[in-house]
């Protein structure tokens, strides 16, 4: 074979592993969506304002195993709540939140006068929350590694943050109620970030 033409089939292989390689960077998982957080809405209970939350968590075709956190804290206007001061040691994305059988681990958490979490509405029912937080923490307190239902291992934060604001244009967040009180509610995902794979090495 000429020499050129060798050079040209050896250009044309380097290329190939090229395209290859950068395809496979290409495909790197940057994120994934594990939950959601939501403002349901508030009503008035017994003469007072009650807000309600929820924090779903389901990673069903997203995980290989369902992860596992130490906490969950949902901070609502400087107030907050944890699993781990209700009674949960470790709350799980798997069904029942690892403690037991059933859908999705589903947590709602209430706020108002008496409880931990304070309301997002006024006496007269007018929005007054512009954001909710949710925050999820690993077992260690440190990075950890999981594998995607691809087989891909994905690198988690230690603490991962989620934040519910209100829409530009919004004085508030807005569930979207109805005169009757039904409310659509106000969700956000509930994502986690690729942290560096190397941060997640033994």
């Amino acid at each position: 074979m000429p020499m050129r033409a060798v050079n040209i089939v050896r250009w044309s292989c380097l290329l190939l592993v090229t395209a290859w390689s950068a395809s496979r960077v290409g495909a790197q998982t940057h994120s994934i969506k594990i939950g959601t957080l939501t403002y349901l809405g508030s009503s008035i209970e017994n003469g007072s304002v009650v807000s309600s939350y929820k924090v779903v968590l389901d990673t069903t075709g997203v995980t290989q195993e369902p992860i596992t956190f130490s906490n969950v804290i949902l901070i609502v206007k400087g107030s907050s709540v944890s699993t781990q001061d209700s009674g949960f040691p470790q709350i799980t994305t798997g069904p029942g939140c690892g403690l037991s059988g059933g859908s999705a681990c589903d947590l709602l958490f209430r706020g108002g006068n008496g409880l931990p979490l304070v309301q997002c509405a006024k006496s007269n029912l007018t929005q007054s929350c512009v954001s909710i937080a949710a925050q999820l923490t690993s077992v260690t307190g440190q990075n950890f590694s999981i594998t995607l239902a691809n087989g891909q291992p994905f690198c988690v934060y230690g603490v991962n943050n989620s934040f519910l604001l209100s829409k530009p244009g919004e004085a508030a967040l807005d569930p979207k109620c109805n005169p009757q009180g039904f409310c659509k509610g106000a969700s956000v995902s509930i994502v986690l970030h690729a942290a560096p794979a190397s941060s997640c090495s033994p």
